[in-house]
C-alpha cells in the first residue's frame, strides 16, 4: 500500500512481478514457520502494529487458506504482463485483509477484476488456460534465477 509513494520519493521504478512463492518455499524447505502457532501469532501481531504505525487499515489475521488453485496468482501474472499488477495486487490484498475475502476462493478474483473495470470472464479463462500456467511457471523460474527466497524481495535495480 505504501510502495508507490516510497518509490516516487526514491526516484525508482517498481516492476511488479508475481511468482509462485509457495513453490519456492517448499523447494527450500522453508515452510516450518507456518506450522509454528506462536511465531504466526507474533507475525500477525507485528502486521497489526505496522499497519497502525503507517495508518493503513487492517482487519486482523487474514482468512486462510487462500488461492489453493493459484487462480489469483495467475491473474496477477497476467496483470503484470499487461501493466496493471500494482492496481490488481492492491485491490486483491485490500479485499483479503480488509474485506476478509481470501484470494482465489469463491468468486473473489472475479469480484476484484470487476471492481477494476476489467473483463473478468476473459482474464479468468486465460488464467485457467495452459497460457496462464506457462506464464506463472516462467515468472517463478525467473524469480528462482534471481535467488528470490521470499516476498516481497527487492533484487535491486538493473
Amino acid at each position: 500500500m505504501r510502495i508507490d509513494a516510497l518509490a516516487a520519493g526514491a526516484q525508482i521504478e517498481v516492476h511488479w512481478q508475481p511468482f509462485n512463492l509457495r513453490e519456492i518455499l517448499i523447494e527450500q524447505n522453508n515452510t516450518a514457520f507456518t506450522k509454528n502457532e506462536v511465531k504466526m501469532n507474533y507475525f500477525w501481531h507485528d502486521v497489526v502494529r505496522r499497519a497502525q504505525g503507517h495508518g493503513i487499515p487492517f482487519a486482523g489475521r487474514a482468512p486462510y487458506p487462500a488461492d489453493l488453485e493459484l487462480l489469483a496468482l495467475r491473474v496477477g501474472v497476467i496483470a503484470a504482463q499487461e501493466g496493471g499488477c500494482g492496481e490488481y495486487s492492491r485491490a486483491t490484498f485490500y479485499d483479503w485483509f480488509i474485506g476478509r475475502r481470501a484470494p482465489g476462493v469463491g468468486n473473489h478474483v472475479e469480484r476484484v477484476l470487476t471492481s477494476l473495470d476489467k473483463p473478468a470472464a476473459s482474464i479468468i479463462a486465460r488464467a485457467k488456460s495452459a497460457d496462464g500456467d506457462l506464464l506463472l511457471q516462467q515468472a517463478t523460474d525467473a524469480a528462482r534465477k534471481l535467488g528470490i527466497f521470499g516476498a516481497p524481495t527487492f533484487p535491486g535495480s538493473r
